[in-house]
Formats: structure tokens, sequence, C-alpha cells
């Protein structure tokens, strides 16, 4: 029997990038706070599935409209399970709207933090997440 292949392009409108961190993420927020000048608040929580159960995930969120900005600093890693199975080594994920993630120097920065032990760009598609990522464009 024939079977049909779909090649869908999934255009993602944000950076992803993966933080490894040995803190808690109301200490993340603070110090990307303190280096960006943002002001990073508790959002709402995700709900990640997995073949164990569901786990809860927080996310804390900044949006500026007048510089185009939509920064989403998200918990990755809790006892329960992962959010992005495709990025579980990373205990954060950080979502950037794209176009201001490039003038940000995002990497550069975030590697001037002693709470962060690594930080990463990620490929959206390939962290298994996108479900998550474009619930976060919802109210």
């Amino acid at each position: 029997m024939p079977k049909l292949h779909l090649d869908w392009e999934i255009e993602c409108d944000f950076n992803l990038y993966g933080i490894g961190s040995h803190v808690g993420s109301h200490r993340l927020c603070f110090d990307l706070n303190r280096l960006f000048g943002w002001q990073l608040s508790f959002d709402r929580t995700l709900v990640g599935v997995s073949k164990i159960g569901n786990s809860q995930h927080i996310v804390h969120r900044y949006i500026d409209e007048g510089l185009g900005l939509d920064a989403a600093l998200i918990l990755n890693r809790v006892p329960e399970g992962v959010l992005a199975s495709g990025a579980s080594s990373f205990d954060y994920l950080l979502r950037i709207r794209k176009g201001v993630a490039e003038e940000l120097n995002i990497i550069k920065t975030i590697r001037q933090s002693n709470l962060v032990t690594l930080v990463t760009s990620l490929v959206p598609e390939d962290t298994r997440a996108l479900d998550s990522m474009f619930e976060l464009d919802e109210l």
C-alpha cells in the first residue's frame, strides 16, 4: 500500500536557546533581568505530557511592544518530567522573538552570568516541544 508523505516546513517566529543552571527559576530571572534590563515575571504554567504522566513547567515572560521583544524563560526539567524531550539536557529554555535575539547578543550576554553553566542555540523543530512553544502565543 502506498504511503503519503507530507513534508511541511514549519516556520518559527522565535529563536530558542537551551540554558543549563543549578539555580531556581526566580534567581535565573533576576539575573537575566539584570543582564538585559528586562522585567521577567511569572506568566503561566505549561503542562508537559509524557509516558509517565503530566508535569508542570513554570514560564516567566517579558513583553515590550515598543522594542518588539517577547522573551519567555521556561523551566524545562522538573522531577516529574521534561517539557522538550529533544532538549532534555537543558534545565531551561529561553524563547525570544526572531529578529530581536540577534540584536541582543543573547549567548554572549548570558555567558557573563555565574549562575549559568551552559547556553546554546537550539533548532526549535528538533526539541519536540513546538506545541508548547506555540501555546505561549495563546491567551
